[in-house]
């Protein structure tokens, strides 16, 4: 079922990454339906999205290492380790970010999407696909991607899903008692079949992803227009080196491998939409 953006757009509204109270919530960019009565949402609410969840949050890592070479490989720090470290600091800023249960396939494939983002100079169709998500992406800005993986796989630092779900897994996923917990929410299957891959370039907006589901329509959402909010709450030694643009180009090739082969397994990629994204 093929989908246009036409079709993905009118199920997007507007939404603050801040709720009235302040706090703000990102979660996983899976389509799919919050089960009842989860502990975090309770329903199926609307919030930011980013691949991974709070996992997602390794992505700053992988800009740093793209900007700076050595910049990230020298704190020798995995990559689950600053994701959870980064979602702790903008916990403390108001913002939540969430890993979604029991199985989430940014965890279990991140050794593939990890190696598969290394292999990038040999695989042109992943290129490609990077350039539907940010279409002023140079082959050189991709190659420095590329490279920074391969430096972070070669240090070790590329965590193996083991080890992130040691990382982002917290005894406690009751909401008042977050503290520095990584909230867990459960998540309903919904037809991946009829789903396309979404980039949202627009700050202020949201996938209303149970309008989506009752039309029978869907998308693997990332709010890009939220990066700005998150990449202000992270730390200075961070937000210096790293610009709005670093994260959405490093996001753009992940997304790239991700919807090229680790989703379709090897076939027909998904729709890529891609909303008020200019040049």
């Amino acid at each position: 079922m093929k989908h246009s953006r036409v079709l993905i757009e009118q199920y997007t509204v507007a939404h603050d990454l801040r709720h009235a109270d302040g706090r703000g919530l990102v979660g996983c960019m899976d389509r799919r339906l919050v089960m009842p009565g989860d502990p975090v949402l309770d329903s199926d609410h609307l919030f930011a999205q980013l691949r991974g969840g709070r996992l997602g949050l390794g992505g700053l890592a992988l800009a740093l290492e793209a900007k700076k070479p050595g910049r990230f490989i020298n704190a020798d720090i995995p990559i689950a380790d600053f994701a959870q470290a980064m979602g702790v600091v903008l916990l403390m800023q108001g913002v939540i970010t969430t890993k979604h249960g029991p199985i989430c396939g940014g965890i279990e494939g991140a050794t593939t999407i990890g190696n598969g983002v290394a292999n990038g100079m040999n695989d042109e169709a992943m290129y490609q696909n990077a350039l539907h998500f940010n279409p002023s992406l140079t082959e050189e800005k991709y190659l420095r991607v590329v490279e920074a993986q391969q430096r972070i796989n070669a240090a070790g630092l590329a965590s193996t899903p083991e080890q992130i779900k040691t990382a982002l897994t917290s005894p406690s996923i009751v909401f008042p008692e977050l503290k520095h917990a990584t909230p867990h929410v459960e998540l309903q299957d919904t037809d991946h079949g009829k789903i396309c891959f979404a980039a949202d370039y627009r700050k202020g907006f949201a996938f209303d992803r149970a309008a989506a589901h009752a039309a029978g329509y869907g998308a693997y959402y990332s709010s890009f227009g939220a990066f700005e909010d998150m990449l202000c709450a992270a730390p200075d030694t961070i937000a210096d080196d790293v610009t709005l643009e670093d994260w959405w180009i490093t996001e753009s090739v992940v997304l790239g491998r991700i919807v090229t082969h680790d989703i379709t397994n090897g076939g027909v990629p998904y729709p890529v939409e891609v909303i008020a994204r200019q040049g």
